[in-house]
C-alpha cells in the first residue's frame, strides 16, 4: 500500500527523478535530510540507471521493492548480462552502493559511471501538459540512448549532481535537432531488449536477428572458423564515432561475444554488435555461399528442427544447439507447425506471484512451478529470493523429502533379504547408501545390519 504521505511514481520515471518530486513536494532545501528520509543514508550518490537503497525507498513510500526495482531502473536489463545478478540486486537494494560500477559492468562501457542526465525538449512539454511538471524519464538514461525513443530527436545532456534531487528544466525553447537515423535505430533496439528482460524473456539475447552469431553467419563474416574482423571492426568503429564520439568495441570483445556463450560484458557492447552485424550488407563478403547451396542447408535443418520439435523431449536451446541455429529459428518453425513454447504472462499479477509463493513454500520444483503458472523460471526464483528465509526452507524440504526416500530404499532391502551383507547392500542401493553415509549416517549405522568379522582360519 502507498504511503498516504507520498505522491504515486509516473510511468517510466526514474528512481531519482522520484526522490526529486518529493523532495520539492515537500518543499525541504536541505538534500542530504532528503537522502536520510528516503534512502536511510546521507550523503547518497544516486545514479538514473542503477541506484541503491531501493529497500528503504520501498518501506518510506509503500511500493513493492520489486514494483520500484523492474519497472524504474535498469536493473532487468544488467542482469541478464552480468555474472552475479543476484550480487547486483542484493547491493541497489541495501544502502551501499560500494562497488556498484565493477558489480553492474558500468565501469566497463568507456562511459561516466554516476552523475549527468538526460531529456527531450518535447518529452517535457508533454510531462507538464499532462502531469503538471517534467520528470526524468527512464527510457532517457540508458548508455546509448542519446534520442528520444517518440520524438525521435537529440537528447540534451544537463550535468546533474548524483547527490542532489533536481528535476530537468521545466522549459526549454531552445531549436531541436533531427537524430541521425543510427541514434534511432539503436535506441529501439536497446529499449526493446530493456523491455524484453523487464518481463523476465531471459532467451532475449538470441530474439533480435538470432543474436550476434547467426548474425554473422547471414552476413558471411565467417572466414573458416574465425570472424573476419578486417571487414567487421572498421564498420563497427564508424558507426560508434558518429553516435559516441569514440570507438566502444575492441577485438577482444568482439570475439568473446561470439565465442563465449553468456560472455558477462556491459549490455550496450553486445547490443551494438547486433545491431552493426544488421547493417552490414552481405555483398561486402567477396566469397559467398550461392542461392541454392543456402537454400538446401535451409532446408535440410527444417527438417531436422521438425523431427526434434516433434519428439517434444529437447528445450528450445538444445534444439538450437544442435542445430547450430539461432533460438528464433526454431521458434519460427515450431509456431510454423503449431507447437507452443514457453508460453509466458507478460505480467505477473498479484495473484500468481501468490500461487508461486504457495507452490514454493511446499518445496514445488521451479520449473514445475514456472509450467504451472505460465511464467519463466527465472521469475519464479526472484520472487523465491524476495521472501526472506524461503530458498533455506525449500533446500530443507528437498532434504527432507531425500532422507525419507533413502531410509525407504534401504530398510525395504534390508526387510525382503535375509542375511544380506553391508557390501552386498551398498552395490544394490549405491546412491541411497552413499547419500546416507553423508547425511545421515547415525540412523545408517542403526539400521545396518552388523558388521562380518572375516577373520582368517
Amino acid at each position: 500500500m502507498i504511503s498516504a504521505y507520498a505522491p504515486p511514481i509516473y510511468h517510466d520515471e526514474t528512481i531519482y527523478s522520484y526522490v526529486a518530486r518529493l523532495h520539492m513536494y515537500r518543499a525541504e532545501t536541505n538534500h542530504r535530510v532528503s537522502a536520510q528520509r528516503w534512502f536511510g543514508k546521507s550523503p547518497v550518490n544516486i545514479d538514473q540507471r542503477l541506484p541503491f537503497g531501493i529497500q528503504h525507498l520501498a518501506e518510506s513510500t509503500g511500493y513493492l521493492t520489486n514494483q520500484l526495482l523492474y519497472n524504474h531502473t535498469f536493473f532487468p536489463l544488467f542482469s541478464g548480462f552480468v555474472s552475479r545478478p543476484d550480487l547486483l540486486k542484493q547491493t541497489m537494494l541495501s544502502s551501499s552502493g560500494y562497488n556498484l560500477a565493477n558489480v553492474s559492468a558500468v565501469a566497463q562501457a568507456a562511459m561516466k559511471q554516476l552523475g549527468g542526465s538526460w531529456y527531450c525538449p518535447e518529452c517535457i512539454e508533454q510531462d507538464r501538459h499532462t502531469f503538471g511538471l517534467a520528470f526524468w524519464h527512464l527510457s532517457h538514461q540508458m548508455h546509448g540512448v542519446i534520442s528520444c525513443p517518440v520524438h525521435a530527436i537529440n537528447l540534451r545532456y544537463l550535468n546533474t549532481s548524483s547527490r542532489k534531487f533536481y528535476l530537468p528544466p521545466q522549459l526549454d525553447n531552445t531549436p531541436r535537432t533531427i537524430a541521425s537515423k543510427h541514434a534511432v535505430r539503436l535506441t529501439d533496439l536497446i529499449l526493446r531488449y530493456s523491455h524484453d528482460y523487464q518481463f523476465f524473456s531471459y532467451d532475449c539475447r538470441e530474439d533480435y536477428w538470432g543474436g550476434p552469431v547467426e548474425l554473422v553467419r547471414l552476413k558471411k563474416l565467417l572466414k573458416g572458423q574465425s570472424v573476419d574482423m578486417t571487414l567487421l571492426l572498421p564498420q563497427a568503429n564508424e558507426i560508434s564515432v558518429s553516435i559516441f564520439g569514440f570507438k566502444l568495441l575492441t577485438k577482444s570483445v568482439v570475439f568473446n561475444i561470439l565465442h563465449k556463450s553468456n560472455y558477462n560484458c556491459h549490455p550496450l557492447k553486445y547490443i551494438f554488435l547486433c545491431y552493426v552485424l544488421d547493417q552490414m550488407r552481405d555483398k561486402e563478403r567477396s566469397v559467398q555461399m550461392s542461392t541454392k547451396e543456402e537454400t538446401d542447408k535451409l532446408l535440410v535443418d527444417r527438417e531436422r528442427c521438425i523431427k526434434l520439435l516433434n519428439k517434444r523431449t529437447y528445450s528450445l536451446r538444445e534444439i538450437s544447439r544442435r542445430l547450430k541455429r539461432s533460438v528464433n529459428f526454431v521458434k519460427s518453425i515450431a509456431n510454423q507447425i503449431g507447437i507452443v513454447f514457453q508460453k509466458r504472462t507478460q505480467f505477473i499479477t498479484s495473484d500468481v506471484e501468490a500461487k508461486i509463493l504457495q507452490s514454493a513454500h511446499v518445496g514445488l520444483h521451479r520449473k514445475i512451478i514456472a509450467e504451472r503458472e505460465g511464467v519463466s523460471v527465472g521469475s519464479v526464483e526472484i520472487l523465491i529470493q524476495s521472501v526472506p528465509g524461503l530458498s533455506e526452507k525449500r533446500k530443507s524440504i528437498r532434504m527432507d523429502k531425500r532422507r525419507l526416500s533413502a531410509r525407504e530404499s534401504i530398510f525395504k532391502a534390508i526387510s525382503a533379504q535375509s542375511g544380506i551383507t553391508r557390501k552386498e547392500l551398498k552395490n544394490l542401493h549405491y546412491a541411497d547408501y552413499t547419500w546416507l553415509y553423508k547425511h545421515d549416517n547415525e540412523w545408517l549405522y542403526q539400521i545396518l545390519p552388523p558388521a562380518k568379522n572375516y577373520t582368517k582360519k
